[in-house]
């Protein structure tokens, strides 16, 4: 009887092992469609004031997460965060913060410093969605944060679709 448990206990063991390798999760089934499960993490480095200093983020594609976690240490502080879009997409970008603190989020094109919204709203946090066209080559894009009134923690949130 005892080889039976072993046999039995050993087939679950097997089984267990054979579904975290294969991927398996709650609500996932292999519909073609990418599933993302995590965001990546990255905090601020500075100097990052200016479209010189940005802090590059990384290369975009659609179905990426980055959370980006800053600080604006004065009212004149100004945050800069650069991504390379490969892909027509659309990009929500959320900026959270601290209720008692006004921040507000522009994107800028990188590389002629137009203005591509100005996603500055009295509400937190603050949501915009943007949808880019790449054509030829790559979009450079900056996401600006800076202090309307006040300073302090924020996370900014850049997911693609």
């Amino acid at each position: 009887m005892r080889d039976w448990h072993r046999w039995w206990r050993g087939l679950g063991s097997f089984i267990m092992i054979v579904g975290m390798l294969g991927g398996c999760s709650e609500g996932t089934q292999d519909t073609g469609a990418n599933v993302r499960d995590v965001c990546l993490l990255i905090g601020e480095r500075e100097p990052n004031a200016t479209a010189l200093t940005a802090q590059f983020l990384d290369d975009v594609f659609a179905a990426e997460c980055f959370i980006v976690t800053g600080r604006i240490v004065d009212p004149l502080d100004v945050d800069s965060y650069r991504i390379l879009i490969h892909e027509s997409l659309t990009l929500a970008v959320t900026l959270d913060h601290s209720p008692l603190v006004d921040f507000d989020l522009q994107l800028f094109d990188a590389e002629t410093g137009q203005l591509i919204r100005d996603c500055g709203l009295n509400v937190v946090p603050e949501v915009c969605a943007v949808s880019f066209v790449v054509r030829a080559r790559a979009l450079l894009v900056d996401v600006v944060v800076t202090s309307f009134l006040g300073a302090g923690s924020y996370t900014l949130t850049l997911d693609t679709h």
